[in-house]
């Protein structure tokens, strides 16, 4: 049985080898991987069980390309990576995962992939799904050649009682790997459309990845997220929105971690404004979401129609005509859109507050008393597209220290669960951080503030929520002592986003292995987590399952909130 003490040793296993100025390889990192029996790997040490969700997580949060990697580089800035002797790792082809926002470039003649980290997070999240992704390959490379003597062997197990003219029925090989068919559709899906040509490289051959981390100082972070702020502010300054040319330092601000479509959507009014298209639209290309339309249309869902118009968009804007419309007009209305840079993977939007106004489609939940006083602001909303763990640290601490004036600080994100359900909205009020080990208690406005009705699923107020080192670095001894101190909420961002406003609420660091009261911040603070997991039900995860729609309504409910806080304190001032 593994212990809470066996994912220390192994973070600082795997953090003391990567202090090398030379490779390592993946398999040296491996031991202590698999001695600390992660949550999320569970027959990590079962060489004869394929851990199909495992796997599948893995997959989706590396490129396809990694089957032709052999070493991966991870460094912060371009500069970083030219010192290392990969002076032109920009000119390589980029990449990209489904699952997880990286800047990505692959070098395919030499079998480099280059990743660009924004934190320690980063690391901890690329060793990981390393050695969980090169495990799961190896274990089935093994078991894949004791069980088929042939390729062309394994090829058959897919073939159904018709034979060849029937290869939609994987029965034998479900059989033989004791997996169920929904984890096998899972499996080919991360693969991806040339699933059997991967599968078949699965066959041929095991893999041996090295990796090597070029920088990894508390400066090497600190000046990849200068370099963010420093290119938002110059777009913000060239935009044909400002044609004052404002600094991003000049205007008050509320920052926003949350994503990049539901906050644009609640306050353009594009979507509202063009519901019918959107409609026929989805109608004629993805019938099945249709008929969840008319569900709802003759009040046999719950769903609230807007968010469903909300999850639909995101199809009608994959057509480049669509999706051009849309940044026509977000533009008229002087919202800037900053695509992610090398420096950070994080697209970042900055809403001026007389745009909600000016939009004249708010959706229609959200209240407005005062429209003059809108209409005269020159605050915005600094929107960003979460960051992966300590990253938020950096994010929020280079904004506060540019930033004239902070009116409010805003988290939403998604989270894992111990005592609810996927739908659920927890509201924290208190935060226990692994990488501080602080617990951090503070006045969180959402807590007094929520003026919105979740129709299905529980907001649950003052809760106790803990920010881990990430995914993979959880057991069952861990979660364990978390349930019995009623941390109940597991994330990644709150505790650093928190360690970043201590910083700016007292005259020193943020101390560790202490309490910090955060009750007298200097500007509002509201945290909110939507349920994307429950980690008691093994292997029911975002790697295997993805929101969709059982999420769409806490995600737009957790950003009215947001909105409609905003909305209010700049009617007071």
């Amino acid at each position: 049985m593994s212990t809470v003490q066996d994912i220390d040793l192994h973070v600082r296993s795997y953090r003391s080898a990567l202090k090398s100025t030379l490779e390592v390889t993946i398999n040296s990192l491996s031991n202590s991987h698999l001695k600390m029996e992660p949550i999320l790997h569970p027959y990590a040490q079962d060489n004869f069980q394929i851990d199909t969700a495992a796997f599948v997580y893995s997959l989706l949060r590396l490129p396809t390309c990694i089957d032709k990697v052999e070493k991966v580089v991870v460094g912060q800035i371009t500069d970083i990576f030219s010192q290392s002797g990969f002076a032109d790792v920009e000119s390589w082809p980029k990449v990209t995962a489904p699952g997880r926002r990286r800047s990505m470039h692959f070098n395919q003649s030499k079998h480099l992939l280059a990743m660009f980290a924004a934190s320690i997070s980063d690391v901890d999240d690329i060793t990981n799904l390393l050695i969980a992704y090169q495990t799961e390959w190896n274990k089935l490379h093994s078991l894949l050649r004791s069980n088929f003597p042939t390729y062309q062997a394994l090829k058959k197990s897919f073939y159904g009682p018709g034979g060849p003219s029937n290869p939609t029925d994987p029965t034998e090989f479900l059989k033989r790997f004791n997996v169920t068919l929904n984890d096998f559709n899972a499996f080919t899906i991360a693969l991806g459309k040339n699933w059997k040509l991967r599968l078949r490289h699965i066959y041929k051959s095991k893999i041996n990845l090295r990796l090597q981390l070029l920088a990894g100082s508390w400066i090497d972070y600190t000046k990849a997220t200068q370099k963010w702020w420093k290119n938002i502010s110059l777009a913000y300054v060239n935009s044909p929105s400002n044609p004052h040319k404002i600094h991003l330092s000049t205007p008050t601000i509320y920052f926003v971690s949350s994503n990049t479509h539901s906050l644009i959507n609640l306050t353009s009014g594009f979507v509202l404004k063009h519901q019918t298209k959107i409609l026929q639209y989805i109608k004629s290309n993805f019938p099945e979401l249709y008929s969840i339309w008319k569900t709802i249309e003759s009040k046999d869902s719950l769903l609230n129609p807007n968010d469903f118009l909300y999850f639909a968009s995101k199809f009608y804007f994959k057509e480049t005509e669509h999706q051009q419309q849309f940044d026509l007009y977000l533009q008229s209305l002087g919202i800037i859109n900053v695509p992610s840079s090398h420096y950070l993977d994080i697209n970042t939007q900055i809403i001026p507050l007389n745009s909600l106004i000016n939009s004249k489609s708010l959706d229609p939940r959200l209240k407005v008393s005062k429209p003059q006083l809108l209409q005269k602001s020159n605050s915005v909303i600094l929107n960003i597209d979460y960051p992966l763990g300590f990253a938020a640290y950096h994010i929020l601490s280079e904004t506060l220290a540019n930033a004239y004036k902070i009116k409010g600080v805003y988290v939403m994100g998604k989270a894992a669960v111990l005592n609810g359900e996927i739908g659920d909205i927890q509201v924290h009020r208190l935060v226990f951080d692994e990488h501080t080990q602080n617990s951090y208690i503070f006045k969180n406005c959402f807590n007094s503030f929520f003026p919105f009705v979740n129709n299905q699923g529980s907001i649950l107020t003052n809760q106790k929520a803990v920010s881990v080192l990430g995914t993979f670095l959880e057991n069952e001894a861990l979660l364990e002592t978390y349930s019995k101190n009623n941390l109940t909420v597991i994330e990644m961002e709150s505790g650093p986003y928190l360690n970043a406003i201590t910083e700016a609420s007292y005259d020193q660091q943020t101390p560790k292995n202490t309490i910090i009261d955060l009750n007298n911040a200097p500007f509002d603070v509201g945290i909110l987590n939507y349920t994307s997991d429950t980690p008691y039900s093994k292997a029911k995860n975002l790697g295997v399952k993805n929101l969709t729609l059982d999420g769409i309504e806490p995600v737009y409910l957790c950003s009215l909130a947001i909105l409609q806080r905003i909305i209010n304190l700049e009617e007071q001032t």
